[in-house]
């Protein structure tokens, strides 16, 4: 068994479960690293610092912009979702780099990357491949908070949009058997009456689609949890990770006292960068010392992590008791459905992904370790920090 898996933005192909992956590196985003990197060795006339900066108002990185700078470099690319293609040896996956999003097929053996598409950066919520009818189908988010499933050839072609309505649909995959069906999560979306922005989400419920009919029907509901990551088994059982609905601020006990703790240190924070601001302009130094300019690369890197909707604090992950040293608490359960059954099954907790085998078994992360549930044996296939999610291929 093969297996992919995306940690820190990192995609690696394991071969056998094996500990030791194969990073899969795209060209693209080397080759528009190099020429970012060159670009601003030939430009770094603009952001050197003037031999009379005492005397002047600004430096020549603020003239010219901050996001600029020599150190500014281009953030690293991060693989959002990857999939197993078609035939043996071929994955196709969507990279964010230079704010832009692509999606790719990458044919292992060659180590040849093919570009499909190239766009501005837009939210990809999942991406999955229909092998019997040949095609991709992508959850995009649009600008107005909402999210649709497109399908698109397998040369990254658009042929159409397959869900609509105001709501959020996102993590698509395919029903084994089922050519023309897929499951999928949706969450509803309440917007303000008079101004039209979201003030709300429901709960994440999980939608079966029939591309012949255009019926859609959903199958797992419950208002107390929201539902995601849904898979089909080939035996008809319904797999998804499901977790305590998230409460709004304002319903959330003890939130009105931590405001009013809190609200000394805020102001006092919100002060501070105010006069350090004035300071760095007319006094040419911040009020605190600092180590170089601030690159995108480190603006990654704030402690927390976006998964199936909900944020991570990874300052938690290693001393929160609902962690327990993973990266979702307990409460993020992998549950089954069996074909003829409507009461669910907890098959392991702590789940943060997870996909299924040929033959129906669960492979799971916790965001440390990867493991595949074989009837009461867990057996450990890699471990990686930070996996954000697994796919068998």
């Amino acid at each position: 068994m093969e297996l992919l898996s995306i940690a820190g933005g990192e995609l690696h192909l394991h071969r056998d479960g094996g500990d030791r992956p194969v990073a899969i590196e795209s060209r693209f985003a080397r080759d528009l690293l190099a020429r970012d990197a060159a670009s601003r060795r030939n430009t770094s006339w603009k952001y050197a610092e003037r031999e009379e900066s005492g005397r002047g108002m600004l430096s020549g990185a603020q003239l010219w912009g901050r996001s600029g700078a020599p150190g500014a470099a281009v953030a690293p690319p991060r693989f959002l979702h990857a999939c197993a293609g078609g035939q043996p040896g071929v994955i196709y996956y969507l990279l964010q780099v230079a704010g832009s999003i692509g999606l790719f097929r990458y044919h292992v053996d060659e180590q040849r990357e093919v570009r499909l598409f190239h766009r501005s950066a837009t939210s990809v919520l999942g991406m999955t491949y229909d092998g019997d009818a040949r095609r991709l189908i992508l959850a995009n988010a649009h600008p107005d908070c909402t999210a649709h499933l497109d399908v698109y050839d397998e040369d990254g072609n658009h042929q159409g949009t397959v869900t609509g309505g105001d709501c959020i649909d996102a993590a698509p995959s395919r029903i084994w058997g089922l050519p023309n069906a897929l499951v999928y999560q949706s969450s509803g979306v309440a917007r303000h009456p008079q101004h039209g922005y979201v003030v709300a989400l429901g709960h994440a419920v999980i939608n079966r689609l029939n591309f012949v009919t255009g019926e859609i029907d959903t199958v797992l509901d419950d208002p107390a949890y929201d539902h995601v990551a849904p898979r089909a088994g080939r035996d008809g059982a319904l797999y998804a990770i499901r977790r305590p609905v998230e409460k709004p601020a304002h319903e959330q006990a003890g939130m009105a006292l931590k405001d009013t703790v809190m609200m000394p240190l805020r102001l006092g924070k919100a002060v501070f960068g105010y006069l350090n601001f004035f300071s760095q302009i007319y006094g040419k130094e911040p009020l605190k010392s600092a180590g170089g300019p601030r690159a995108p690369e480190l603006d990654q890197d704030l402690g927390q992590l976006w998964l199936h909707g909900r944020m991570i604090d990874l300052r938690k992950v290693k001393t929160d008791a609902q962690h327990a040293g993973s990266l979702v608490p307990g409460s993020w359960e992998l549950i089954r459905i069996g074909p003829n059954s409507r009461t669910p099954q907890v098959l392991a907790t702590h789940v943060a992904g997870f996909d299924l085998r040929a033959d129906d078994v669960p492979v799971i992360t916790n965001g440390y370790e990867v493991t595949a549930l074989e009837g009461e044996r867990r057996v450990r296939l890699a471990r990686r920090d930070l996996v954000e999610a697994v796919s068998v291929v």
